[in-house]
């Protein structure tokens, strides 16, 4: 079995269109039987995909990818985050439909351009992204921006401070600090999300908001399947801490923020399609981090909101524990068991 498996989207010529179909090789996890081995499946998908380019576009501009299902309510409040702290004037925005039953198109188009991805599989982070950053490509755009739903500036030099950083230090993949929003800007309100009631209890009461939600990257020893686990550093700590208020290498960048030269992301083979729902964000870090090219964590003086799981809390019918979150957790075991070890420490 292949440990990765790239993004075969990348090795065709191609040209956006308003209609066009992608077939994705992908493995997902078939049996774990009594010994502890496992056994993968191979599955060709099918990606059918739709593309409206906003009237506005430029190809000089670095390019935002944010995928969204359904919640239209949280995209009106993130669409509306961009424009009025004037984003769209320094980026393209794409906004990536994931089989939505709602209407994303109409409220998507008039700002911005529009992609709409529909396979039967299931939620893919990885192949989302892909298709997207495939279409930036023919269109020359040199950098793209993994942009969750959830994710807002603070104000209008927010993301200019980024890419200035981003380009100024040569970085190929970079990030930033990310802080829990306060309670008049948070989705949930007075309530405390989900993932702290579940996990970090000594947080309720609104104690997370405002503190750290991405600091950087941390590892833990845990057990099998991943031996090594990333973890975000500082969590719930103050934003003014000096270790998470500094500018360093780290050996990944959560997904829900990365700026990419985008030709480097191509080359690098893109996000991992078989890593679905999870990892795929530390995986293609740590695939940059054995070429030599380190992911730069820029948190001096510089942040943005992220009202964590406002997405996954609204997804109906896609629980974040399932079979393709623990095929995940396998597959990227057998990837970097062996040898995340040296590359971390």
């Amino acid at each position: 079995m292949k440990l990765f498996y790239e993004c075969n989207f990348f090795n065709n010529k191609f040209v956006a269109k308003e209609q066009f179909d992608i077939l994705q090789h992908e493995i997902s996890l078939k049996d774990t039987f009594k010994d502890g081995k496992h056994s993968f499946k191979k599955k060709q998908i099918k990606y059918e995909c739709k593309w409206n380019k906003h009237e506005q576009w430029d190809n000089n501009k670095p390019c935002i990818l944010m995928p969204i299902r359904d919640n239209r309510y949280l995209l009106e409040i993130t669409i509306k985050n961009l424009l009025d702290n004037k984003i769209n004037d320094q980026a393209n925005i794409v906004i990536i439909d994931d089989r939505s039953s709602e209407d994303i198109r109409s409220i998507s188009v008039k700002n911005m351009s529009y992609l709409r991805v529909d396979n039967t599989k299931g939620f893919n982070f990885s192949m989302l992204m892909n298709i997207a950053a495939g279409v930036c490509n023919s269109l020359g755009i040199k950098e793209i921006v993994l942009w969750n739903s959830d994710l807002w500036v603070v104000d209008q030099n927010s993301f200019s401070d980024l890419l200035k950083k981003h380009r100024e230090n040569n970085s190929l993949i970079s990030g930033s600090k990310l802080v829990y929003p306060p309670k008049e800007m948070s989705l949930n309100g007075e309530e405390d999300t989900e993932n702290i009631k579940s996990f970090n209890k000594s947080m309720l009461n609104g104690k997370w908001r405002n503190t750290i939600q991405f600091g950087g990257d941390a590892w833990v020893k845990t057990p099998a399947p991943i031996l090594l686990s990333p973890i975000h550093y500082k969590r719930f700590s103050d934003p003014k801490n000096p270790l998470v208020n500094c500018d360093r290498g780290v050996c990944f960048l959560t997904g829900a923020l990365q700026v990419w030269d985008l030709q480097y992301y191509i080359n690098i083979g893109g996000l991992n399609p078989s890593l679905s729902r999870n990892f795929q964000d530390v995986d293609i870090c740590l695939r940059s981090v054995e070429l030599n090219n380190i992911p730069i964590y820029f948190g001096k003086e510089l942040y943005f909101y992220h009202d964590e799981s406002a997405v996954m809390n609204n997804i109906k019918n896609e629980k974040k524990n399932n079979k393709q979150m623990h095929s995940d957790h396998i597959l990227f075991g057998k990837i970097w068991n062996n040898k995340i070890s040296r590359i971390v420490f």
